[in-house]
């Protein structure tokens, strides 16, 4: 029989009566020291909010929220003040704004950064209103400047006036994808897209131009089916005065003459 190989036990080495104590009175210095830094965070002057940076905000708005900040927290001691409860504040006064940052400055400053929405098109409703990438509805944003951006009609964005609004719309994330793929595939520039058709998502259309034929896309597909509407645009044959719609859903692009 074969035999069998002894182990030997693995020995704990063992702790003194002088290193036990000397581990407690580590651990009591350790508390002793947060407890004094700690007391001198909160008492401090040095720590006493003086002022208050705000980015990302329209001018009139900048200063809004600093005094209002200042007015309510201005000489209390940083560390006490509650920042997410500041954040949680502007929310409802700007609805717009995707991030809402609050950060404390040390040693006497809070730092704050709105970071707004950007719209990318015009949603047709019974008031037309930007709406971003997200679909999210920006109800404060005023659609004066915006006339360059893209118009999306036939989407129902059901919107009752609520406090932000994200709209779930299929036919809008079909049309808001496409507006994102057109941006950069680039070739489309020159037409200046300036209407999109998403009430039936499975017809979605755009038209080129002022006055220029409809492409009827859909909505799948559309790096493929766009791919297949420039190689069509690059045909020199090819009079768009004299078309009324390209039709891009199928294998065998379909052009009907006016």
């Amino acid at each position: 029989m074969a035999k069998q190989k002894k182990f030997k036990k693995m020995q704990v080495p063992k702790v003194s009566q002088m290193q036990w104590i000397g581990m407690i009175v580590s651990i009591i210095l350790i508390v002793l020291a947060w407890f004094f830094i700690a007391s001198f965070l909160s008492r401090s002057d040095y720590f006493k909010l003086k002022s208050v940076e705000v980015r990302g905000a329209a001018d009139k708005s900048l200063v809004v929220i600093r005094n209002e900040i200042l007015g309510n927290y201005k000489d209390k001691n940083i560390f006490s003040i509650d920042i997410k409860a500041i954040a949680a504040g502007l929310e409802p006064k700007y609805p717009d704004a995707k991030d809402i940052i609050v950060r404390r400055s040390l040693p006497d400053k809070l730092f704050i950064f709105l970071n707004f929405r950007r719209p990318v098109a015009i949603l047709a409703n019974v008031r037309n209103f930007p709406v971003d990438r997200d679909g999210v509805i920006l109800v404060n944003r005023d659609i004066s400047g915006l006339e360059d951006l893209p118009l999306i009609k036939g989407v129902d964005a059901r919107y009752a006036g609520g406090f932000r609004k994200r709209c779930a719309s299929n036919s809008l994330k079909a049309a808001l994808e496409l507006i994102d793929i057109i941006k950069r595939t680039r070739f489309l520039d020159r037409y200046n897209i300036r209407m999109l058709d998403a009430s039936d998502i499975r017809s979605m259309s755009f038209t080129l131009g002022e006055g220029g034929p409809m492409i009827i896309i859909g909505y799948e597909n559309l790096k493929d089916r766009l791919d297949a509407l420039h190689d069509t645009l690059r045909d020199p044959r090819l009079v768009l005065d004299s078309i009324n719609y390209i039709d891009v859903r199928f294998k065998d692009i379909a052009i009907s003459p006016k």
